[in-house]
Order: C-alpha cells, then structure tokens, then sequence
C-alpha cells in the first residue's frame, strides 16, 4: 500500500486507540512498507496529540483532522514546522517481530522529542499532561497497561497527572531512579549531561525510588528532592516554584545560578555551543530573566554584568575573561 490508498479511517481508529487486533496489524504493515510511509504516521500521531482530541466519537472533530491532514500528506513536513510552532515532532518507535505480537499485545511505543530551543506539551494515554522543556523526550506507550502507567523521561517535564492511587505512574530517569506518582503536579529535571537529579513537588504525592537500592523517598507538597550523581541527597523545604517552573512560561531565568549551569541551559534554549576559554568563568553566578531576548542580547548582559567577553562564530561561543 502506498500513502495514498491506505484506508483513512482506519489510520485514524489506530491513532485514537479504536483499532481491533487486525486492524493494527495492517495498518503495522503499511508503515513498515516505506520510510514515507512512517513519516507520515508518525506526523499524524503527532498531529492527533497536538490537537488534543480525545475520541473518535466525536465526529467533528474527527472529520477536521482528517481534512487538516490528508490534504497536506504531500509535503506535509515542511508545512508541520508551521503548523506545531515550538513543539517538536514526535517520532514513531516499534517493535515487532510478526504479527503474533500483536495477537500478544505487545505495546505500541511512541517518542516525542522536543529539540534545543524549543518547548511542548504531550496528552499522556491516560489523560495526564507533560509539558517538556528544551532537548527533552519522552517514551511511553500508545495504551498504559493495567498495573501501572510506565513511561520514560530524558530532559525536564512538568506533570499533571490524573489522581489514581491503584493505577501509579512510575517515570523512568537516566540517574537511576525512578519516580512513582499517583496523582501530582511536579516538576522533574534529569539531563544525561547534567549532574544531578532534581524533583520539585507542587501538589499531592510523590516518591523517588532508588533503582538500584530499591529504597524510597517519599515527598510532601512543596519540598523538592536534589540527588547529585548517587553522592549526595538534599530535601528542601519550600523552594521557589515560581522560578523551578518559570521555562514553561517561557522565561529563562538565573537567580544566581552557578555559570555550569547558564551554560548548558543557554546551550538548550538557543540551540547553541560554548566553549570556555578561562575555567575561573565557571566558577561565576548569574541573575537575570529573559523572555524573547535573543543569544545576542543575553550575551550582551552578561558582558556587562561579568568580568566576560564573547565571541560568536555560527552557533559556537566562545567565553573569555575581559
């Protein structure tokens, strides 16, 4: 099948959950069939996700979905770039063998990716949101199973999860921990390249739990949890959530933040490089709040704030003492 005689109606009950065993084998089939072919589904779902459209039932908002999707399914890439403004793609992860998988239920796994300098937000299967900021992205299936609702994170999300406390969230990170929600309002920030691990509780519960040791931390509104690369734990009390969450209004904010840390979140925000010239810069704090600046205006103050002086050659900086 090509992506043109594929049944419309049946992409759309495979999206949407609708599908019987069957019908996802076929629709499984023609997505392996090409590269386009994924492509394309893979837009679709993310389409579908964006748009926030939570049946198949409801019948208006089906047919203007299918009329907003298959009239650009030629050269739809381009056109989603204007279409999702600052949210990322979300790419098509499978894994089957044959079609007795799928007789077996083996899940369907889907990933959204939020590239450098970009934001966005993704309705979970079970009707919870994640908002995930620069160079995140999440993995989790197209239907939570029932024992508990697994997914995996890489970068930093904001959660919003439906309140279950027989059905828990348990969120996969890179530093080995895992956190186990049933029903919250939290922020989570677990970069590969950053060294440390930090869980901010707004409302409800929350547990981090130790991978490896199996031990468990468990957290009350308004504390947040910092683990440094398994060396060390801090529970604080009372943190500014304010300032925790400011990147999902998009602001970026210092309050004075070690230079580590500038750096690598200008490197995310702006899609950017740098290079330390004098490591003594690293050892500098930075406070300040930008919403729509661009890398020349923050660099710019920081220049006239700090002891630094800038060069930038593409998307590589360079920083140097004055």
């Amino acid at each position: 099948m090509s992506v043109n005689n594929i049944d419309r109606d049946l992409l759309v009950k495979f999206i949407s959950g609708k599908a019987t065993d069957q019908q996802k084998v076929m629709v499984l089939d023609w997505i392996e069939l090409s590269e386009e072919n994924s492509r394309v589904f893979a837009e679709m779902k993310n389409l579908w996700v964006l748009e926030g459209m939570k049946s198949i039932d409801k019948e208006e908002y089906s047919q203007n979905f299918k009329r907003r999707f298959f009239r650009r399914v030629i050269g739809y890439a381009a056109a989603s770039v204007l279409l999702i403004a600052s949210v990322t793609t979300g790419l098509y992860l499978y894994n089957r063998e044959n079609n007795i998988a799928i007789a077996n239920q083996q899940p369907v796994i889907f990933k959204y990716v939020v590239n450098t300098g970009v934001k966005g937000v993704v309705d979970l299967p079970d009707g919870s949101k994640v908002w995930l900021n620069s160079s995140s992205y999440i993995i989790c299936p197209q239907k939570f199973s029932e024992n508990a609702r697994e997914l995996e994170i890489e970068g930093e999300g904001y959660f919003e999860v439906v309140p279950n406390k027989s059905w828990p969230m348990l969120i996969k990170t890179s530093k080995k921990h895992t956190v186990k929600v049933t029903g919250t309002t939290f922020n989570l920030s677990s970069y590969s390249n950053d060294d440390k691990l930090v869980v901010t509780l707004i409302s409800g519960e929350i547990s981090l739990i130790n991978d490896r040791k199996k031990s468990e931390i468990k957290l009350s509104p308004k504390q947040e949890i910092v683990i440094i690369d398994d060396k060390g734990t801090q529970l604080l009390k009372n943190p500014n959530i304010v300032n925790k969450t400011a990147w999902k209004e998009g602001l970026l904010l210092f309050d004075n933040t070690p230079m580590t840390d500038v750096v690598k979140r200008m490197e995310r925000w702006y899609g950017v490089n740098f290079n330390i010239n004098d490591p003594i810069i690293l050892d500098y704090r930075f406070t300040a709040k930008f919403r729509s600046e661009s890398i020349t205006q923050v660099l710019e103050i920081l220049r006239l704030s700090s002891n630094i002086k800038y060069k930038i050659d593409s998307t590589t900086i360079t920083l140097a003492k004055k």
